[in-house]
Formats: C-alpha cells, structure tokens, sequence
C-alpha cells in the first residue's frame, strides 16, 4: 500500500493553511456578519414552559429540543444513551451509569412517523462511517481504519464521529418518544432483541407503522425489509423480506446491489413499497414495486426495471451508491415515483452521473399499471422532460416529492456521495487507485455547488414551473419565488425532506458546508477563533495520526515516525504530487466555503410561492447538517436532524392552544 496517499488528505489542508491571510481576514468578516441575530435564537427562555428545555426561535416559529431537552446542541445526543459494549438504552435516573451521556453514533434520523402523541424515529448508526466502509467492502477504495480514525481526529479537531472509544458498535435502532412527557423508549436494538435496523423511510397505514430499509440480525445479512410497528403493542415484525434467501443474498452481494430502499407510500388505500430482487439461479436482478390491502398476507409486484424503462440503478457503484427508486406519491389519481439512474455506463462526462427520472402509474382494471414517463429518455422512452427535468441542469440524482396547494413539488437531491468519494480517495486521473487521500479531486463537488438545487412543482396537466432556482432558457424569467438555487446559498445541497403542516409547507435542506469544515475552516476565519484549549487537542490530535502512520506498516516505504521527517515529507508531497488540476479545484472549492453558513436550512410557505426563513444554521448548530425527517403528532410537527459529528436531535414546534 502506498501510504505517500494515505495521508495526502492532511497534508492538503497543511497546504491550504498557506493561503493568503487576506482570505482568512476577510472571511472572518464575513463570519462576523453572518453570526449575527443567530445564538439569541436559541436560548433557554425562562417565558416557555420548561426552563431546562432549549428553545430556536425565529420568525414568529419555535421549536423545541426534544431529544435530550436539558442539553444544548453541539454535545452528544442521538436520542438513546450509550453504556458501553455496544449496548444502549436511554437512562433516566440521574444517579445511574450513563445517564444523559447520549449516543454520537446514532447520527442520523433518517425515517419517522408520528401517531398520536408519540413519534417513532429509526436511525442510522455512524452515517458517514457506513459509508466509508461502503466504499471500502464495494467499491474497491483502500485505507486503515486507524489511520483513518487519526485522519479525521486531525481535521475535524476530534468533533467528527466515526467509532465508540470502547469499540462497542451499537448499530441503528428505533425508538419511539411521547412528545407530550418526553418518555423515551427503545423498540429495536441490537442488544434488546438482535435486530439492527437501518431504516430510511416510515408511513402509517390502516392503524400500524410501517417502515422500510435494511435490517440486520437475521442470521444473513442487512436485507432490504419493511417491518411493521403495532402502536397498541410496541410488536415489531417483518411482513416483507427481499433477498431473503442465502444463494440470492449472496449473489446480490457479489453484484453490488443496494439494499438499502426507502420508496413507499399509499396509493388508492393500498401500501405501495419498493424493493430489489434477485435470481440467484438465473442471475437476473431488478429494482421492484410492490402493493399490498394488507401487508401482513403479502405483495403483489407492479413493477420491475423493464417496466419502468430501465431506469433503476440500484448498484453500490451507482449514483447515490444505488438509490433506485427513491420517492412515491399519490397526486392526481396516479402514482408518481421519482427514480436514481445514473451507472457508470450512462454517464454524460467524468464529472456528471446521469439525473433523476419521474415516471407516472395509473392503475388498470385489472389491477396491473401501465407507466409512462415524466422526465427522461425523451428520445427512445417519449418522456415530455429530460432527465432532472431541465437539460441545463446536470446535478440532481434524485428527488424527493409532495402534494402541497394541488401540485407536486419536486425537490432536488444531488449526488454528493460520488463527489465524497472523489475527494477522499484517488478516483480519476492516470494515477488513480483508489487510496485514501490520493485524490484531492473537488471537480464533481464544484460541479454540485455551481449547481444548487431546485426547487419545482408539477400541476395536474404536467406542466412544470420554478419555484426555486436560476433562470435558464427553460425558465428565462427565473423562479416564481424570485429566490435562487439552493434558497441563495450553494451549500445546500439536497432539499432533503418536505411536509405539510397546518396549512403550510416546509422546506428542510442538507448543507454540504458542514461536512467540508475540514477545508473551509482555512478560509472561513474559524481557526482564529480557537481557544488554547482547543488548539492543545489539535496538537495532540497530530502527533496521534503521526504515531499511527508510524506504526500501521512496518514493512511499509516511506511512512514518517517524526516531527521532522512528517514536516519534509509534508513539503515534498504537496510541492511534488498535488496537480495543478487538483490545486486548482480545491481553491474554486475553498471560495464556495469562504463565506459558506454551515447547518442546514428550513423554510416555509402558506401559498408554495413566497417563502418564510426559519434558519439558515441548523438551530444555531453548526454540526446539525441536514434536516432528514419530519413528522406530525397530536403535539405538533417534529422534525429530526443528520448529525455526524454529535448524534442526531429531535425537535418539535407545539401546537398553538
């Protein structure tokens, strides 16, 4: 192994330290600026009912933290507690061993629903952590975990979570909270009952919960499931289980074929689920639609990959590491389903995986469906729209959908998991192979931040207006709301979860500027504003990815053991490997992160045009960066956030009395 590549990523931000001090002076200007009238929205406010409980307030909106209410954002929450040795539960005797310690690992609210008083929260465990060993298990990219654990140490100056310190690995879990007493329970764990679910999506249909997405513990592997939630109960049981043979397993491994599927809704009173299949025997695999008037005797399939012309790309090395079918919603009497389809056969150039497809499903007599396309092959297939809609917009693998005022809204997601994979591992180029921080390569990163997202709506004649975004020669006179891609700001990057609430529709967004902290704490002004505190961790985290770059291979060439050797080597690398190419990327990327608010947003509309800012920075949460769920419950709406470095928060604004 090559390990000059291994901590080439370090040694990038070492050189982007040298930049011009102009840029960090004028950044923390910029920073300045932007940081006011954001922390005297979240307070502790003695007015509101609980003063232990924190509050955002904005625009006439408050939400209140749920999920750990006594502790402030950025420290550890995740909803549960960790106790060691991969177990968790949530603890609520203040004198007890692990009592509001919090679980980091349980990084994202990734699906949700409400029922009555009480939201039910699937998560997913070390988000960005899965995904690293993704690429490692499945798409041949290379590194040591503890090289890899140091690295991350180093740049996000020890906030970025990848592991428990005692190893434990607890996995997903999914529990449920009264939004009323804030009692807490823990429905599917691990350690409670072997089931480690990676849920990615939740509905309610005929009185039971439903949710989908791969699930470990059941002797094979993580299948792709739906489980349904008795809320009279707490019983939890699978009524539908695909790949669930071990010759099929097996082979869908071999092939690299995502398991991890998140399309449902209902359609005409009848649960509608996506799923993927495969034929050990004949080697035949497909992305499915399935329908059920009542899961718990079966599915009927309505749709396979050729039915739905191709288009599914369900391969780890897919766009969005296979995202498939993506989003479904019920408008108009039809069924609607927005579809990942970018493959590395498809591919427009190097830097764009091909966008999202919509396809339309109207119900036959019979009960079969005949589909037709939306958006995509407008050639072969007859679609009324390109691929993402617009032909100048490139960027988009998948959408997500919602019925708000009589239309559909179709928000952008890009595909920031290639461009991830671009920067940490050498990817492209006449060197490439894969090693982690060999790469360097932020031209698909750029690409997605020239092209923040949309945000459109579809009326029932299927014509398509603007309601967010740039103008382009589909939309010559711009957006509706007079507002740009992204909302105005390039980091956003996915408009990641959509919900109606009291008349209303809100809008949630991923921020990519959060997650690339690493880089833009160069130019951004944030360094200046360490403590010593902070600078002394720094420190220590450096000489701690010294000693393990030192001690990983013995056997290995040129893997420094000193201060000085590192410093030298440092030198060389960046001087001698770096491309100008390369170089030239990250400082295009470095401009974008200079004035970049990281968190993620939330807006909201009353008419689906003009649009109510509620914030801009994660709750006042720099780490919160993305809002992945919503949910309503007789209390209020809810909403979870992605956190990587802290765990993921629940957040609710109450109904008015």
């Amino acid at each position: 192994m090559n390990w000059k590549r291994v901590i080439s990523g370090v040694l990038a931000a070492a050189m982007l330290s040298a930049l011009p001090v102009q840029l960090l002076a004028s950044a923390e200007g910029a920073e300045a600026a932007a940081e006011v009238n954001t922390w005297e929205d979240l307070t502790s406010v003695e007015s509101l009912e609980d003063s232990n409980t924190f509050y955002y307030n904005k625009n006439g909106y408050t939400f209140e933290k749920l999920s750990h209410p006594e502790k402030d954002v950025k420290t550890a929450d995740g909803v549960v507690d960790y106790l060691g040795d991969g177990a968790v539960d949530v603890v609520t005797d203040p004198e007890a061993e692990g009592y509001n310690a919090g679980d980091r690992g349980q990084n994202y609210a990734w699906a949700a629903v409400g029922y009555g008083d009480w939201i039910y929260v699937g998560t997913c465990y070390a988000a960005i952590g899965n995904t690293l060993s993704l690429m490692k298990s499945s798409l041949g990219d290379e590194f040591d975990d503890r090289v890899l654990k140091a690295t991350f140490d180093a740049l996000y100056n020890g906030t970025f979570f990848l592991e428990e310190a005692d190893g434990g690995k607890p996995k997903g879990v999914l529990v449920k909270i009264n939004t009323k007493t804030g009692e807490t329970k823990v429905l599917m764990s691990g350690t409670l009952n072997g089931h480690t679910p990676l849920f990615r999506n939740a509905i309610e249909y005929h009185g039971k919960l439903y949710f989908c997405g791969s699930v470990g513990g059941g002797g094979i592997g993580f299948l792709p499931s739906v489980w349904q939630v008795d809320p009279e109960t707490d019983e939890c049981k699978v009524v539908y289980a695909g790949l669930n043979s071990v010759q099929d397993y097996a082979a869908a491994y071999k092939e690299g074929i995502s398991t991890g599927i998140r399309g449902m809704c209902v359609y005409q009173d009848q649960l509608v689920i996506s799923n993927v299949a495969m034929d050990a025997a004949t080697g035949k695999s497909s992305a499915t639609l399935l329908i059920s008037s009542d899961p718990e005797k079966g599915f009927t399939q309505i749709a396979d990959s050729e039915s739905l012309f191709n288009y599914p790309a369900y391969r780890y090395a897919d766009s969005i590491y296979g995202g498939s079918i993506w989003d479904m919603v019920e408008y108009n009497n039809s069924l609607y389903v927005s579809i990942c389809t970018g493959t590395l056969d498809n591919m427009p150039n190097k830097n764009t995986m091909q966008s999202f497809a919509l396809v339309r499903g109207d119900r036959n007599a019979d009960g079969t469906f005949t589909w037709t396309p939306v958006a995509g092959d407008q050639e072969k297939d007859g679609a009324r729209y390109t691929f993402g809609i617009d032909p100048e917009r490139t960027r988009s693998g998948a959408a997500n959908l919602m019925v708000f005022n009589d239309y559909l809204y179709i928000g952008e997601y890009n595909d920031e998991e290639i461009a991830l994979e671009r920067v940490l591992f050498s990817k492209t180029g006449k060197n490439a192979d894969g090693q982690f921080g060999g790469g360097l390569d932020c031209r698909f990163l750029n690409a997605n931040l020239d092209q923040s997202v949309n945000l459109y709506r579809m009326d029932k004649n299927e014509n398509m207006e603007l309601v967010v975004g740039n103008s382009t020669k589909m939309f010559p006179n711009g957006s509706l709301s007079g507002l740009k891609s992204g909302f105005g700001r390039n980091e956003n990057q996915y408009i990641w979860r959509m919900e109606v609430y009291d008349g209303k529709l809100y809008v949630g967004t991923h921020d990519a500027s959060s997650l690339l902290e690493c880089l833009g704490q160069f130019v951004n002004g944030n360094l200046l504003k360490r403590t010593p505190s902070e600078w002394k961790d720094q420190w220590n985290y450096l000489k701690a990815l010294m000693k393990a770059l030192a001690t990983v291979d013995p056997n290995g060439t040129g893997n420094p053991d000193t201060l000085a050797q590192t410093i030298k080597f440092s030198y060389n690398f960046v001087f001698k490997n770096i491309t100008v190419r390369n170089m030239a990327s990250a400082i295009k990327l470095l401009n974008y992160l200079r004035t970049a608010k990281r968190g993620f947003d939330l807006y909201v509309t009353e008419d689906g045009v003009n649009f109510e800012t509620i914030t801009i920075d994660g709750f006042g949460d720099p780490y919160n960066h993305g809002l992945r769920v919503f949910a309503t419950t007789d209390q209020g709406l809810c909403l979870g956030t992605a956190n990587p470095f802290y765990g993921t928060q629940i957040w609710i604004q109450r109904k008015a009395d």
